[in-house]
């Protein structure tokens, strides 16, 4: 007798049916029936995932043959994370796309503008600039060049050997808020910039360069960027980090990528930790590995991999030690008051 009253009744499951026909109509949702009682969702990132350059490099070549600079807006191989689906080309991973670009000798990639944050590593090469709001940045091995949303930017080539530089772009993020915008040049209307060497002096900034939201300072160079890195003292575990900043504010050098250089020491493993923010390293020197949760990368030099959200990582570094680059949407989660940090 019991069990047959807790068995559900024809007229309860034709209810439950005329209610889930119901909703689906309304295009709503029971959103009881979609959590477990056990706090909610969790944060779901996709796996690590690694482009070596041993892999890239080649097709940069074949890029070349396969297009010209008068038919292509820019030359660039876009990292397309197969956790996305390719159709979605422009995610790295959340919130971030990364590419490689290649210019020949004597090529120029026309100046244009957008409402994405993006900046350049470059990786090989020499002869190239980014003209960025009229202002020149020569563009040498293991420069970090901004390109600020809504600045005009083109690209130039006046050396001997081809240059190729890593590109990085919060276009996941815009294009999830559905606020992307494109504007082809010619370039027009440059704001009045002051020049790098009124930068020089600690504690002393121009007054000018506190109207812009991004750091005035386009270009970082690589010989300061290391030297720096190596007067840092060292963590516990031997990993020394260094954050590219708006010298006018000291926060990130553009609202929405926020940049850092993480040093290695030989063979000591990082601590482990997490973070709801996500990011997509670039490994400027040196080789190693890194274990992001259930994933192990082994890395080299120029090769790019992904920190996604959530996610525990370390890293560990071989016998010379290594250097990686880190484009990060980290304060752009600190904003929104979602970055969650965590180490063990």
């Amino acid at each position: 007798m019991e069990g047959e009253a807790m068995k559900e009744s024809p007229k309860a499951r034709a209810g439950a049916n005329d209610f889930h026909t119901a909703i689906e109509e309304a295009h709503v949702v029971a959103l009881w029936e979609m959590f477990d009682g056990e706090g909610g969702p969790q944060p779901h990132p996709e796996p690590a995932f690694h482009w070596p350059w041993r892999v890239l490099e080649p097709l940069m070549d074949r890029a070349v043959d396969e297009t010209g600079m008068a038919d292509a807006e820019r030359r660039v191989l876009s990292l397309a994370n197969p956790a996305h689906g390719r159709d979605d080309y422009f995610r790295a991973t959340s919130n971030l796309n990364a590419g490689l670009q290649i210019l020949m000798p004597g090529e120029r990639a026309r100046p244009h503008r957008h409402s994405m944050d993006a900046l350049r590593l470059v990786i090989e090469g020499e002869g190239a600039a980014t003209v960025v709001d009229g202002k020149r940045c020569e563009m040498e091995r293991g420069d970090l060049i901004l390109t600020p949303a809504w600045t005009w930017h083109e690209h130039v080539h006046d050396g001997e050997t081809r240059v190729i530089w890593f590109d990085a772009l919060d276009v996941p993020l815009v294009q999830d808020l559905d606020a992307t915008f494109f504007e082809p040049g010619p370039a027009k209307d440059f704001p009045i910039l002051p020049e790098d060497t009124a930068f020089t002096a600690p504690g002393l900034v121009p007054t000018e360069a506190l109207k812009t939201p991004y750091s005035p300072l386009f270009r970082y160079p690589w010989i300061q960027s290391r030297d720096a890195l190596a007067a840092v003292p060292s963590r516990e575990d031997g990993s020394r980090q260094l954050r590219y900043v708006n010298p006018t504010t000291g926060g990130p050098v553009l609202s929405r990528l926020d940049c850092y250089l993480l040093g290695l020491e030989s063979g000591k493993p990082t601590q482990r930790y997490r973070t709801t923010s996500n990011a997509v390293c670039f490994v400027v020197e040196g080789s190693g590995t890194s274990a992001i949760e259930e994933v192990t990368i082994e890395w080299e030099t120029n090769d790019i991999f992904t920190l996604p959200h959530w996610s525990w990582v370390s890293h560990t570094a071989g016998e010379n030690g290594a250097t990686i680059f880190q484009s990060t949407d980290r304060d752009v989660m600190r904003r929104l008051e979602l970055l969650r940090e965590e180490q063990e």
